[in-house]
């Protein structure tokens, strides 16, 4: 296949058959490229999301998805709202994800909702032995650079594939790698339950 024409700043690393995680990605509402390489299954985005406001944006919504069982240990790398943002979902049920969230200027920052990653839980998702992670720890505790450069450099450091689909640049030339769109039954029945669930909230709000 050729390039694509463009991608957003965002990876998905899967654990799990290319097929099944295609079909997982066509039931959401996010376009993106699937791609195998080096043992995982990168999910690439390619374009916003098919919802409507305040669900449309692509990266957001694929950094929030939740993971099926099936599909991890996973890991997500994206750039949201200048931030550099990383997360890390282990094996096993009910697994809360951990977050890396990252300023120029500041650093790891805390986020209220999000359960903040330790070094540990990125290194254990990623399969690297602690004895190798002195450049991971030393690039989480720095506060210099840009989010996309952190992002590529913590891939490197952690020997994942992939890292070149970060960029937003589109996906380089592969037979491998396949576009999967949303399912418009699965979108029309995404906005249902949004509909539904804003409804309920509103009828709670108005007998307080």
């Amino acid at each position: 296949m050729s390039a694509a024409s463009s991608t957003l700043p965002g990876l998905l690393l899967l654990q799990g058959d290319a097929k099944r995680i295609g079909s997982w990605v066509a039931r959401g509402t996010v376009p993106a490229y699937v791609v195998p390489v080096g043992g995982w299954t990168a999910v690439v985005p390619a374009g916003e999301s098919a919802a409507k406001p305040p669900y449309d944006d692509g990266l957001t919504m694929l950094a929030n998805r939740p993971i099926p069982h099936g599909f991890r240990a996973a890991l997500g790398f994206f750039v949201l709202d200048k931030r550099a943002v990383v997360i890390a979902h282990r094996r096993g049920w009910r697994v809360i994800p951990r977050w890396f969230v990252w300023e120029s200027g500041r650093g790891a920052v805390r986020v209220q909702g999000l359960s903040p990653m330790r070094v540990e839980d990125l290194l254990d998702v990623a399969g690297v032995a602690s004895g190798e992670s002195t450049g991971v720890r030393s690039l989480m505790r720095s506060d210099e650079g840009q989010p996309m450069d952190l992002l590529r450099d913590l891939v490197d450091g952690l020997a994942l594939p992939a890292g070149r689909l970060l960029a937003g640049s589109g996906v380089p030339t592969q037979e491998d790698a396949v576009l999967v769109t949303p399912d418009e039954r699965d979108i029309a029945r995404f906005e249902r339950v949004v509909g539904e669930d804003r409804a309920i909230r509103a009828e709670q709000e108005g007998l307080e």
